[in-house]
């Protein structure tokens, strides 16, 4: 047996399940909580069809859409809900991944979520036994244990008791809403909220406004009580750089309806650091309505590309929208040039993001105005 310990802050959950899935022919998952952040990162080591996952249910925790992606990935789900066992006792952190020769074990405190796989401080084990062998055999009746307390998803899909949950994570994510709108408020009023935009891994790239496609922001307005992310494609397949890890994503959103200079940046997202390219087709069939589209050929078509053409995909979560509407002509009138001929987005200063939180009426006083002038002065 080979046994090795890990923090986040030393190597990362996700690099030591990246290294663990090369060459995977099997992966078993318990986890009490599943986020589409944490599927997302899971989707992209592609663990085999025929894999499983059991996730908890408790307290309305879990993403129904991260439930619902693993399932549409081959992944055989199964889910603990409130019956013979509750919901919120079920607590396991466990990943099994089979290999050729060796079945490796990695279990602790981390969740399928991507803080929990990213950034939280956790801590886990990773073992490594020879397979075939008693040692393997032993964390495989481990597992089944654990498997046998979830309920298959299509058994509570057809019961109507998925439907019921939905409902239950929607209210739980109301909730929320509302708490970090509170939080954002006060953050805003105190300087908190353009105070963390300036911290040395953060200021070069504290905020950015993207074009927004009308039809998406409507789509991921109704998603985010599912889901704890939202993922903007872009046809440029470059990295992107105009944001940092922890920047602002402003959504200039697209109406046709009204002038140019009418059209209004209706909300935000943080950009926690996450950007991947791959042809659409792949990122379709991984990410599915997360992408903001009814279907493959909408992709290809609001983004002009041919059929197994690339794309670049931001992550963003926590999408809010602002108190009001902040238009093009309020943006020129208080500083912020925009000009017609921007097809995709344009970065901003520390002092333009203050500017955009106040006039989407977050109430960020003048001093913090004049602090943040006065320290994007000093970093130009």
């Amino acid at each position: 047996m080979k046994y090795e310990p890990g923090l986040n802050q030393q190597v990362a959950l996700h690099s030591r399940m990246r290294a663990a899935f090369d060459g995977a022919q099997c992966v078993h998952i318990a986890a009490a909580y599943a986020k589409s952040s944490g599927t997302s990162k899971l989707l992209q080591l592609e663990p085999p069809r025929g894999s499983r996952a059991v996730v908890g249910l408790g307290f309305g925790i879990s993403d129904p859409l991260a439930v619902e992606q693993l399932d549409d990935a081959g992944i055989d789900v199964r889910v603990v809900a409130d019956g013979a066992v509750s919901a919120s006792t079920f607590h396991p952190k466990l990943y099994l991944v089979e290999r050729r020769g060796e079945l490796r074990t990695i279990s602790g405190s981390a969740n399928l979520t991507g803080p929990g796989w990213t950034t939280n401080v956790e801590q886990f084990e990773e073992l490594t036994f020879p397979d075939p062998s008693a040692e393997a055999d032993g964390q495989r009746e481990r597992y089944e244990l654990v498997w046998e307390h979830g309920t298959p998803l299509s058994l509570l899909r057809r019961s109507g008791d998925w439907d019921r949950y939905r409902q239950r994570a929607r209210d739980r994510r109301l909730l929320e809403r509302e708490d970090r709108r509170r939080l954002t408020r006060l953050q805003a009023s105190t300087g908190q909220l353009i105070g963390s935009l300036a911290r040395r891994s953060t200021r070069a790239a504290p905020g950015y406004i993207g074009i927004t496609n009308g039809d998406w922001w409507e789509l991921q307005l109704h998603l985010r009580d599912q889901t704890d992310r939202a993922l903007f494609w872009r046809r440029n397949t470059k990295g992107f750089k105009a944001l940092a890890t922890g920047g602002v994503f402003f959504h200039l959103v697209k109406d046709r309806s009204v002038p140019e200079e009418l059209r209004a940046i209706r909300g935000y997202s943080v950009y926690p650091g996450d950007y991947e390219v791959g042809l659409a087709a792949e990122l379709f069939r991984r990410y599915g309505r997360l992408l903001g589209v009814g279907d493959l050929h909408q992709l290809h078509q609001r983004l002009s590309i041919q059929p197994g053409g690339e794309i670049g995909v931001i992550h963003l979560e926590s999408l809010t929208e602002l108190d009001r509407p902040v238009t093009l002509d309020e943006l020129r009138a208080n500083g912020i040039s925009f000009a017609q001929n921007i097809v995709s987005g344009r970065s901003l200063s520390l002092e333009e993001v203050a500017t955009v939180f106040e006039l989407g009426g977050l109430g960020v006083p003048d001093d913090v105005l004049i602090a943040a002038e006065e320290s994007a002065a000093e970093w130009r």
